[in-house]
C-alpha cells in the first residue's frame, strides 16, 4: 500500500501501540499517538504501567521482530546494559523432575525491564518517522460518519488543566488501548454487536522486588526460574538480571494464594518454594525498590473476529482485543505479532482500505490463537480457575506435557524443544513428534523416577 492515505491515530503508547505506529508509518504520511500518560523524558516507569514494576521477558520471537523493526535496536539495548540471555545455558529452571540441564540452546533475546525497552522505542519513533506523540490526552468517544459504517475521527481532551474538547479526523484508528479499551462501549453506541467474551482466571497474583547484584552473582546464570507445578503446586518464581547491574525477583501464587509486599513476608514466601535458590540469593542482598504487588492476571479475550458487522476504518489490537496472564511472559511479543499482522493487512489492501477492519480482527484472532491456549490451558490446571473447563482431548494433552516436563531435566533436545515452542518459535505440535513421544513412553514406563541435575550455585557459599 503506497502512502496515498494521510493520517492514522493510535489509542496508547503501550508496547503494542508503540509497534502498530511503527507500521503504520510505513503507510501513512502522518501517525498520532494519543497516550493518557506525561511520557518519561528517562527510562523511567510511567503512572498507567503498575505492572512495568515487575519482571518482563521479551520472548525470543518478539526479540526477533522488534529487531526487524527497528534495526541495530538490538545493539543499542546492549550499549544500554541490557545482558543478552541465551535458553538453557543462562537460565536454569526447576520443573517437575528436577533441574533443566545446561545446554546451549542458541534461543536469545535481551533481558530489558519495561521502562528501558519502551524509552527506546519511542526514542526510535520520534527520531526516524513521521510520528507525533499526544501525551496526557484522553479519548472521550470515537466519530462516525451519518450512516455509522465508517469511523472518521475521534474526540480527545487533554488531562488536567484545559478541558475543552477538540475532534481529531483520521483514515484509520487503531486501539491499542489495554485491559480498559472503551471499544465496546463505542460499538455499542453507534448500534454495533458488543463482542461475545472469554474469560480464564486462576487468580493468580505475584509480588515483585529489585535489588543490586550482590558481588558474588555468578555472571554465567543470569536467570533463575521455580515453576508451578498443577494442580498442587501453587507457588513459583523467578530470578532475572537486567540492565543497570540489578536483579529483579517475582514471586508469584495462584489461586488466591498471594505473595505478601512487606519484607519478612516476601522472604517467608521465597523460602517456601520447593528449592531455596531465590531465597538464598536475595536473603542479603541490597534491596533498591519498594515490593510491589500486582492481581490483575484474568485472560481476556473479546472475540471482535465474531461480530457480523465491523465498521470501516477502526482495528483493535494488544490488551485490547486479547489480554494474557502476564506471568507466561507472552503480553509484549503477541503485541509484536500483532503489529505485522497489521502490516500484512495494509500490504494487501494496496491503497484501499474498506474491510480491513474486518480482516485484520480475523487475522489476529488466528494469529494470537496459539499463546492463548497455552496460557489459558495451563491456568485450567489450577482446581480454584474460573472458566470452562477443558474436555478430555485438552486434558489427555496436559497429561502429556506433564510427561514432556519429566525428560526435560534428561533430554537437551526435548528441552530444546520446550523452550523453542515456549518462545512462540515453534507451534506446541512440535512436541508430538515421534522422537519425543518415543522419549516421553519411556519415561512414563519408569514410572517418572530418575536422578535430576543439581540445583544452580547462583551465589557462591557464605563464608
Amino acid at each position: 500500500m503506497s502512502k496515498s492515505s494521510q493520517q492514522a491515530v493510535v489509542i496508547g503508547g503501550s508496547v503494542a501501540g508503540l509497534l502498530a505506529a511503527r507500521v503504520l508509518a510505513d503507510h501513512f504520511e502522518r501517525v498520532t499517538i494519543i497516550e493518557r500518560d506525561r511520557l518519561p523524558e528517562n527510562p523511567t516507569i510511567r503512572s498507567g504501567v503498575p505492572q512495568a514494576h515487575h519482571l518482563h521477558v521479551l520472548l525470543a520471537r518478539g526479540h526477533v521482530i522488534l529487531e526487524s523493526l527497528f534495526p541495530g535496536l538490538d545493539a543499542e539495548l546492549d550499549q544500554a546494559g541490557a545482558p543478552m540471555i541465551e535458553w538453557g545455558y543462562d537460565t536454569s529452571g526447576l520443573g517437575r523432575n528436577g533441574w533443566l540441564p545446561r545446554f546451549h540452546s542458541g534461543i536469545k533475546t535481551r533481558s530489558v525491564s519495561r521502562a528501558l525497552l519502551e524509552w527506546h522505542v519511542r526514542q526510535r519513533l520520534t527520531q526516524g518517522y513521521a510520528i507525533e506523540f499526544m501525551p496526557e490526552t484522553q479519548v472521550n468517544n470515537l466519530v462516525a460518519n451519518e450512516d455509522k459504517l465508517t469511523i472518521i475521527g475521534l474526540d480527545v481532551q487533554a488531562r488536567g488543566g484545559a478541558r475543552e474538547q477538540k475532534r481529531l479526523l483520521a483514515d484509520l484508528i487503531v486501539d491499542a488501548s489495554g485491559r480498559t479499551s472503551h471499544t465496546p462501549e463505542w460499538l455499542q453506541a453507534f448500534g454495533y454487536d458488543t463482542p461475545e467474551e472469554t474469560h480464564v482466571n486462576s487468580y493468580l497474583g505475584y509480588s515483585t522486588r529489585w535489588f543490586k547484584k550482590p558481588a558474588g552473582f555468578q555472571a554465567d546464570r543470569k536467570g533463575l526460574i521455580i515453576a508451578n507445578t498443577p494442580p498442587d503446586g501453587l507457588r513459583a518464581g523467578a530470578l532475572w538480571e537486567v540492565e543497570g547491574s540489578q536483579i529483579v525477583v517475582t514471586l508469584v501464587g495462584v489461586n488466591r494464594d498471594y505473595p505478601p509486599t512487606d519484607e519478612s513476608g516476601f522472604l517467608d514466601f521465597a523460602r517456601s518454594l520447593p528449592d531455596g535458590a531465590i531465597y538464598e540469593a536475595i536473603n542479603d542482598a541490597e534491596p533498591i525498590s519498594d515490593i510491589y504487588g500486582y492481581q490483575r492476571t484474568a485472560n481476556r479475550l473479546r472475540h471482535y473476529e465474531r461480530l457480523a458487522l465491523w465498521p470501516e476504518r477502526l482495528v483493535v489490537l494488544g490488551d485490547a482485543a486479547c489480554a494474557f496472564n502476564p506471568v507466561y511472559g507472552q503480553g509484549m511479543t503477541t503485541g509484536a505479532l500483532g503489529a505485522l499482522e497489521l502490516d500484512g493487512c495494509l500490504r494487501d489492501a494496496t491503497g484501499n482500505l474498506n474491510g480491513l477492519g474486518a480482516r485484520f480482527q480475523k487475522r489476529l484472532a488466528k494469529a494470537t490463537s496459539i499463546p492463548w491456549l497455552m496460557a489459558t490451558g495451563e491456568d485450567l490446571r489450577y482446581p480454584a480457575t474460573e472458566g470452562q473447563r477443558p474436555g478430555w482431548p485438552t486434558r489427555l494433552v496436559q497429561k502429556y506435557i506433564d510427561r514432556v516436563q519429566l525428560v526435560l531435566p534428561l533430554d537437551t533436545h526435548v528441552a530444546q524443544t520446550f523452550f523453542e515452542v515456549m518462545n512462540l518459535l515453534k507451534p506446541p505440535t512440535a512436541l508430538f513428534q515421534p522422537i519425543i513421544a518415543v522419549k516421553v513412553l519411556g519415561m512414563s514406563i519408569r514410572g517418572g523416577k530418575t536422578e535430576t541435575q543439581a540445583a544452580p550455585q547462583v551465589l557462591p557459599a557464605t563464608e
